[in-house]
């Protein structure tokens, strides 16, 4: 099976995950990035600039990824939780390069909380986004060591 780990991260601590991971795993890597980047301070990130997305239902530019997704089975769709579900980038991500994509799509969250209703409404988010796309709930706040017995 060929996966491709696809993830969105502000603060590096979801870019810090995949890194560990992939050490082992070897896996294509592609990261999401905004066009225009959230603002370096995190209050004007998290409070203006992130929580107008979400209330707003804005999915904002991403810069363009080179990668065609139908050459992979799966992908490792990682992100953190921001205002109870995924990142608006993703969103675009999941519109711009996920439109006729067949494979599964496993969702790997993490939060400075342990509340599993984020991984439920970013799951709810996503298949509104697009149905037809095979998204499953993997893992939520978890380590390295639970990420790697998962993916084995």
């Amino acid at each position: 099976m060929k996966s491709l780990i696809v993830y969105f991260s502000w603060s590096n601590n979801t870019k810090n995950l995949v890194e560990s991971i992939n050490k082992f795993l070897n896996f294509d890597v592609v990261r999401i990035e905004k066009e225009i980047p959230y603002s370096e301070d995190y209050n004007q990130c998290a409070y203006v600039e992130a929580k107008e997305e979400v209330d707003k239902n804005i999915h904002p530019a991403i810069k363009k990824m080179n990668i065609n997704v139908n050459e992979y089975d799966r992908i490792l769709l990682f992100f953190p939780i921001w205002w109870y579900t995924i990142p608006m980038p993703v969103a675009t991500f999941v519109e711009e390069y996920l439109v006729n994509y067949k494979g599964e799509v496993l969702l790997f969250a993490n939060s400075y909380t342990n509340d599993p209703q984020y991984t439920e409404n970013s799951l709810r988010d996503l298949k509104e986004i697009n149905g037809s796309i095979n998204f499953k709930n993997a893992l939520f706040n978890k380590s390295v060591k639970e990420h790697l017995k998962y993916l084995s």
